[in-house]
């Protein structure tokens, strides 16, 4: 009997196509890879070989560092956020999917070797969750005793010895019934003082948290160990770690350019008044103050360190008669001004301080010294350097080039500093930005000044960097 054509067996093609996809895939990515170069080779390649690809963003590092040694050993500690895609294929059937996520990692950086001791993962967002995340919210607040404490949407603390979470909210309302539910975690809800954690509640109220204990009480209760409170670095420009001097009992110790110092040598003198004029209120006023004025940023100009002779004296009026009471007070009179012979020329310097807020520099002793931080050169190609120079001279004891061109913060201790700064970096391999801001920390050993600087930009792209994921309660 003839077979109807229209009887006949059909392939069973959704079948076959299954089969079928696997080789069309291998197919793909073995043409491809061959035809690419570079970076989409490499993406290539690792889904064909492992069917997943992972591509990290450079760490961001907007918090403020903190160095401590509470945990047992001399650390700095840093937050960072990141950005991950994975490129995975997946089996059956064979689709090519691509996840992002943001990660919150913290950084134990030893301070003495400049190598990272450890890096532990504290939370992860995924997908949508990574919408509306404020990455400046994510902060380091300050160690209280033997905790970290930390804001990430929230309190969270972890142990320096054992970098493990022991404080988060979930435990603090456990703890203190009276706030569960009422937190306010918020960037500038979530703070730290000088008693410790600091929360705020929806009705302003504000309580402090006990590290020991996790107990609450008013805002300004004092802690049980007040000793064992410490606060990150302060962040701020390079101009705000230089100032222009260090009063020497009754001697002056600068930074001044050429014109500056010619300007402070002379007499101050009024327009017009002639050499015999009685003096009049302007006179007295340019005479009072003319002292250096405060250096709230340096000039694109060459400074020189310059001494000069510093006395009080009456701040009454020149004719105030000797035998009335004098309530005037005091001023400071300059003279004798002269330049460090030795003293090279540093251009934007000023006189390093420990912070903006700080109202004398770094002093050292064995040769006595101050420490100038400067530029090398004008211009985007300039260099922060910073430079021992000891006295009476002004002889150079050494000279250090810092891998960064700004300033963030700094941490010293009294044989070390460890600076945190930035800059941008080439990147020609990139296809977005032309470059990336590099964050380093730099340990300089004050009487060598042999320094050890670490890149820890860099250090957040290496493969090999390992993470640790640290337990955490939402």
């Amino acid at each position: 009997m003839e077979r109807n054509p229209s009887e006949t067996p059909q392939p069973n093609r959704p079948r076959l196509a299954t089969r079928l996809a696997p080789l069309g895939l291998i197919v793909f990515v073995v043409v491809a890879s061959l035809l690419l170069h570079g970076g989409a080779r490499e993406i290539v390649l690792a889904l064909l070989h492992h069917r997943e690809h992972r591509e990290l963003e450079p760490a961001l590092f907007q918090a403020a560092p903190l160095r401590t040694d509470a945990g047992g050993a001399d650390r700095i500690y840093l937050l960072s956020t990141q950005s991950e895609s994975v490129l995975r294929v997946s089996r059956r059937p064979n689709v090519l999917s691509r996840e992002e996520f943001l990660h919150v990692d913290l950084w134990a950086v030893d301070a003495q070797t400049a190598t990272i001791a450890w890096r532990r993962r504290v939370r992860s967002y995924r997908g949508e969750e990574r919408a509306g995340r404020v990455l400046t919210g994510f902060q380091l607040l300050g160690v209280d005793g033997t905790t970290l404490w930390m804001n990430v949407e929230g309190p969270l603390g972890v142990s320096l010895p054992e970098g493990r979470v022991v404080a988060n909210g979930v435990r603090i309302d456990a703890r203190n019934p009276r706030l569960a539910g009422r937190r306010v975690d918020e960037p500038g809800y979530v703070a730290f003082g000088r008693h410790g954690l600091q929360l705020t509640l929806d009705d302003a109220s504000q309580w402090r948290i006990d590290a020991s204990d996790l107990s609450a009480a008013p805002r300004d209760t004092p802690v049980r160990d007040p000793d064992g409170i410490a606060a990150p670095a302060l962040l701020a420009a390079t101009h705000a770690f230089q100032m222009r001097a260090l009063p020497l009992g009754e001697r002056w110790l600068g930074v001044l350019t050429d014109a500056e110092a010619e300007h402070l040598r002379n007499p101050p003198v009024v327009p017009g008044r002639a050499p015999d004029e009685r003096a009049g209120v302007l006179q007295r006023f340019l005479e009072e103050n003319h002292v250096p004025a405060p250096l709230h940023q340096p000039l694109p100009q060459p400074y020189r360190l310059w001494g000069a002779r510093v006395e009080k004296v009456s701040a009454a009026p020149p004719e105030w008669p000797k035998d009335w009471p004098d309530k005037w007070g005091t001023r400071e009179r300059f003279s004798d001004y002269a330049v460090l012979p030795e003293s090279p020329a540093f251009l934007r310097a000023g006189l390093l301080r420990p912070h903006r807020d700080g109202t004398v520099p770094f002093w050292y002793r064995e040769p006595d010294s101050v420490l100038v931080l400067h530029v090398d050169r004008l211009g985007a190609a300039g260099r922060l350097h910073l430079t021992r120079v000891a006295g009476p001279r002004g002889s150079t004891v050494w000279d250090l080039a810092l891998p960064f061109t700004e300033l963030a913060s700094v941490m010293h201790r009294e044989a070390d500093l460890v600076l945190w700064g930035h800059e941008p970096v080439a990147n020609p391999e990139s296809e977005g930005p032309a470059s990336q801001t590099h964050h380093r920390l730099v340990r300089v050993d004050v009487a060598s000044g042999t320094a050890r600087a670490l890149d820890l930009t860099a250090q957040s792209l290496r493969p090999d960097t390992g993470v640790d994921p640290i337990a955490h309660v939402r």
